[in-house]
Order: structure tokens, then sequence, then C-alpha cells
């Protein structure tokens, strides 16, 4: 009788067993979709983490990951979550470190003390110590490491499980191909040099957001924007020095709008921005905040310093007038035109 009652206990753990097995793969099969289902890298890193936080019943996550193609750091992803950061520290860690080498070659999850006693030590690396992870997963193309997700303080204040850190694994693995997939689709959309978007791209993210502002009724402006006298500054200080202020003034851009926006390389020292569910006045204060940045730019050469201006025009979309965006992008253009015209460092507003 105690034996029948044991052997009935044993299948109904065994049932319970492959019953959360296949609930297991189930949610990996519907988290591999949603990671999937975006080639938007930003957004991606932020889906990466709220499955985990939501998996492994964390209140902090971050993902170190690389910042283009040719940087081997990894360096902590501006979408964290929960951690607060300390200032004065670094939260890079540099390609070589003996961290991402061991992770290489051992490919699993760790707590930070177990990292710490394979290592001796990571003090090497402030911010990753600061952040006092309390389990450490990899994120892995092929075989090259690409990522390291850090999650820290658990909800119910238990350790991970061996199933639990198994489980996470297999989430970082469907989320490392993700990461690689949507990292070389975001170079083949972005100008290296400025780090804003390709032309083709915008045109193309342009007519999309036309598309759904004509459904939502919700406004659509556009800023054309071009650098005051970047030819005889390139002229005078060479292309070096002309390349250096083209990078600044992409990312005095990038500062000045939100994420939702879209900056793009429209030509050689002429940019474009798509401000969604934005007014004209909107548009224009932004152009305005872009203008006034850009007059703050200081790049050292040799014994002096070279400043620049920007000149800029703000279209909104209007259905009577912009039947296409080539016709939007030329009322942006003709509005920056006047700009040009009335004296340069200035913005001006399509008619």
């Amino acid at each position: 009788m105690e034996r029948h009652d044991f052997e009935q206990k044993d299948k109904h753990t065994i049932i319970e067993d492959y019953e959360k097995q296949i609930f297991d793969l189930k949610q990996l099969i519907e988290i591999s979709k949603s990671l999937n289902s975006t080639l938007d890298y930003h957004a991606l890193i932020e889906s990466i983490l709220y499955t985990c936080m939501g998996q492994m019943q964390v209140m902090k996550a971050g993902l170190f990951t690389r910042r283009d193609i040719y940087e081997p750091d990894l360096t902590l992803h501006r979408s964290h979550i929960g951690f607060e950061l300390d200032a004065d520290l670094s939260y890079c860690i540099p390609g070589n470190h003996k961290l991402i080498s061991f992770l290489t070659g051992n490919f699993a999850c760790y707590t930070f003390e177990e990292l710490e006693a394979q290592l001796g030590g990571l003090e090497d690396i402030p911010g990753f110590v600061n952040m006092r992870p309390k389990l450490v997963i990899p994120l892995r193309a092929k075989t090259v490491v690409n990522g390291i997700i850090v999650l820290a303080d658990r909800i119910a204040e238990q350790e991970f499980e061996k199933e639990e850190r198994e489980y996470v694994l297999n989430i970082a693995i469907l989320a490392g191909i993700a990461v690689h997939n949507a990292f070389l689709y975001e170079i083949t959309t972005t100008d290296m040099m400025t780090r804003l978007k390709l032309r083709h791209y915008f045109q193309s993210a342009l007519l999309e957001a036309k598309a759904e502002a004509a459904i939502s009724n919700q406004p659509l402006s556009l800023i054309m924007c071009d650098i005051d006298k970047f030819k005889p500054l390139n002229d005078t200080y060479g292309h070096l020095c002309g390349d250096q202020m083209l990078k600044e003034v992409a990312n005095t851009i990038l500062r000045s709008i939100r994420q939702t926006d879209i900056a793009a390389r429209y030509g050689g020292e002429e940019f474009i921005i798509m401000l969604p569910n934005t007014d004209m006045e909107t548009a224009r204060a932004v152009a305005e905040r872009i203008r006034k940045n850009t007059e703050k730019i200081e790049l050292p050469y040799n014994d002096s310093i070279i400043t620049t201006s920007m000149s800029l025009g703000v279209a909104r979309l209007e259905e009577d007038k912009d039947s296409t965006t080539k016709l939007l992008i030329e009322r942006a253009d003709q509005a920056l035109y006047i700009s040009k015209r009335s004296g340069r460092n200035r913005v001006s507003l399509a008619v």
C-alpha cells in the first residue's frame, strides 16, 4: 500500500514537472515573439529588461551593451531600471576585461559573489561593482558576448534556484540574438559619423508617420536645418575639423529632442527632424532650442576655439498642401531658405 502511494505521488510529481516544462516553453515562445517583434534597438533593450524583471521578480535591472559595431566595450544602457547611479563612476566594462573573457568561455548565470570568487575581485570596474547585482546573465551572438544583464533586489528576497537560472539564461539566449539583429538593423539605417538616421530610413519613417497622423488626427511637424557657412569652415580648418563639427552638431540635435523624434542626416551639413504629435508652435520652440544650443558649441582647434550657428525651417503637415511627404519636406526646406536669405542663425516657419 505504501509503495503504491509512493508510486502515485511520484507519477504526480513527474506530471507536474512536465506541465511546468511545457508552460516554460510556451512562455519562452511568447517571449521570443515579443523580442523579435521590433528592430528598434532602444525599445528592444527596454523589452528585455522588463521581461527579465517580470520573470525573475526583481526590482532592478540593467543591460551593458555595445554602443556601435566598432566599440568592443560594454556600456550601461540608459534604459536601466531601479538603480541609483553614482555620477563619479564609469559604468563601462572594457572589451578585453577578464569578466567578458570569463563569460565568453563559461556561458552561464552567476551571482556577484560567484564572479568575485572566480575572478579574484572586480574593483577595476567600479560602476559594475557599485550596482551590486544579485544575478549576472551574459547575452551572446554566436560565440561573442554582446551584452550583460544585471538583476538586483528580488521582491521575495530569496536566492535564485537552479531552474530559474536556466530559465533566465534561455531568455538571454533569445535576447542576444534579438539584440544582434537589431544592432545590424541600426547599423544599416544609421550614419556612422553623426549617429543620426540615414535619409532613406527617414523618408520611410515619415511616410508611416504621415499615414498615422491622418488616422489619429494628430499634428506632425518637420524641422530642416543647415550649418551656417560650413564650407568656409571646412576650407579653413580642414575636413577632420569639419567632421568633428558635424558630430558636435548632431549630438546637440539629439540632446535637444525627444526619444520619439527622429533626426537624420539629410545632406552634407543638412539635417532633418521629424516631430510626431507636435504642432507648429511647439516645433518652433524645439527649433529655437536647437539653434541656441548650437551657438554654445565650442570646438578646440590648435590655440583657437571654433564656433558655429544653425539656420532652421519648420513646417507642419497640412493635408490640403502636403498630399505627399515630398511636398512637406519642400515646405520645410523653403522655410530654411528664408532663414538663410534673412541673415542665417534663425528659425523661419513655412507658410
